[in-house]
C-alpha cells in the first residue's frame, strides 16, 4: 500500500489524517510545493525549500523541530524508499496551520504532509503536440504578497481550469489586475519572438516558479536572452512559442491561441538543456 509522511512518521495513505477542524480544509491556511523525484534525487530541492520557508515566515507559521532535523532531500528519499522506489515521481509538500480557533488562530504551530505518486517518465518530457488555450479574464488576479506563493486557496485556479473545459481547449491563461498575461493554472509562462525569453516579472503577480527560475538560469548559461518584463494581451498573438513550465512536467509547449499558431523549437531545445542538467545514474 502506498505510503506518506505526516509529521515523519510513515503512515498508509489512505488513512483517515485530519478531522473537520483542519485549518487547510476550512480556511485554506497553509501551502504546499509540487515536486520532481528523478531516480531517487529531489529536484532542485534548495530552491523548493527556500521558497518553502518564504511563505512559512509570510504566514507566520512554526514548523516542528522535526522537519528540520532532516533535509528535504532525505525526507523525499525516505518516502520514496518505503513506496517501492520508482524511477520517477511527483511529489506534494503541504505545510498547514494546527488546529484551533476561528480565522484568528489559537497557535501558530504548523504539521506537514509529503505524499508521492509514481510517473511514468524517468525524464522531463515535452508534449509531441502542442497544446490549446484560451484567455481566463472573468478574474483578474491581485497583485500582493500572496500572489507569488502556492497557498492552499487555489480556487482562481479552479475556476480558470473549469473555463478551460467549457472552452475544450486544454489549458486558461491567467491575467493580473493590470490586464497583463502572468501564467496558466499551474504553470508559468514563456513567451519567445526572434529566439528571445519574455516571461513576467515577480512583482506583476505570478507564481514564484521554481521551473521558472531553473528556465532563466539555463537561458542565461546557455546564451539565450531572457527578460522579464510585463506581458500585455498582444504578446499572445505576437510570439513565435509559447510555452509553461512547473516543476513536476517541466515544459509544455503551446500550439494554439484561437486562430494562432505557435512553433516548438526553442522549448525542444531548452527542455534538452534541462534533461542535461538532472541526469544523473539511478541510485541503489
Amino acid at each position: 500500500m502506498a505510503k506518506l509522511l505526516l509529521n515523519g512518521e510513515l503512515k498508509d495513505a489512505e488513512a483517515a489524517i485530519f478531522t473537520g477542524h483542519n485549518r487547510m480544509f476550512r480556511y485554506g491556511d497553509g501551502l504546499f510545493e509540487s515536486m520532481r523525484m528523478i531516480n531517487g534525487k529531489l529536484s532542485f530541492s534548495k530552491k523548493h525549500m527556500q521558497r518553502l520557508l518564504t511563505g512559512v515566515q509570510l504566514l507566520q507559521l512554526r514548523l516542528p523541530d522535526n522537519f528540520l532535523t532532516n533535509s528535504l532531500d532525505t525526507w523525499a528519499k525516505n518516502l520514496w524508499e518505503a513506496n517501492g522506489t520508482p524511477a520517477s515521481s511527483r511529489l506534494r509538500l503541504s505545510v498547514y496551520r494546527n488546529d484551533g480557533g476561528y480565522y484568528a488562530p489559537e497557535t501558530n504551530d504548523a504539521s506537514w504532509l509529503l505524499e508521492l505518486w509514481p510517473m511514468d517518465q524517468d525524464q522531463y518530457v515535452i508534449n509531441e503536440k502542442g497544446i490549446s488555450v484560451e484567455l481566463y479574464q472573468d478574474i483578474r488576479k491581485p497583485i500582493n504578497k500572496l500572489s507569488t506563493l502556492k497557498t492552499a486557496n487555489a480556487e482562481l485556479y479552479v475556476l480558470a481550469s473549469l473555463h478551460a473545459t467549457a472552452m475544450t481547449v486544454d489549458d486558461s491563461v491567467l491575467i493580473n489586475q493590470n490586464g497583463n498575461v502572468i501564467e496558466a493554472t499551474g504553470s508559468n509562462l514563456f513567451a519567445v519572438k526572434n529566439g528571445v525569453l519574455y516571461t513576467a516579472p515577480l512583482s506583476e503577480g505570478c507564481v514564484a516558479g521554481v521551473m521558472r527560475a531553473m528556465i532563466m538560469e539555463i537561458a542565461q548559461a546557455n546564451r539565450i536572452a531572457v527578460y522579464e518584463v510585463p506581458l500585455p494581451l498582444s504578446i499572445l498573438l505576437n510570439s513565435d512559442e509559447i510555452f509553461l513550465t512547473n516543476a513536476v512536467k517541466g515544459i509544455t509547449w503551446v500550439g494554439a491561441y484561437r486562430q494562432k499558431r505557435y512553433f516548438s523549437q526553442t522549448a525542444r531545445k531548452i527542455n534538452e538543456l534541462l534533461n542535461k542538467m538532472v541526469s544523473i545514474p539511478a541510485e541503489a
